[in-house]
């Protein structure tokens, strides 16, 4: 993946928390918001790793197919869950 952009600044800390697990998770470099967990190399037994990992450190359960979409819609969709959660 030679030639991509750095990751955007700016960063909410849900996007940046998942970008750093997507990272350690599919072995790159860079993820970006617009990066999608299958085109940069996810399946679904590291979509279920994640979506572990999302509900123990996040508290929050989202499911394998939900992961399959950018980051920002994923970092999104917590987002909003952990709100629902304290509303």
């Amino acid at each position: 993946m030679s030639g991509r952009p750095e990751e955007a600044s700016g960063l909410t800390d849900t996007e940046a928390k998942l970008a750093a697990w997507w990272k350690d998770l599919l072995g790159v470099e860079v993820v970006r918001p617009e990066d999608h967990f299958l085109e940069i190399g996810g399946n679904s037994l590291m979509a279920t790793v994640l979506s572990n990992r999302i509900e123990n450190e996040l508290g929050v359960e989202v499911s394998m197919v939900e992961l399959f979409n950018t980051l920002r819609a994923v970092a999104t969709l917590c987002d909003e869950l952990r709100q629902e959660q304290t509303a």
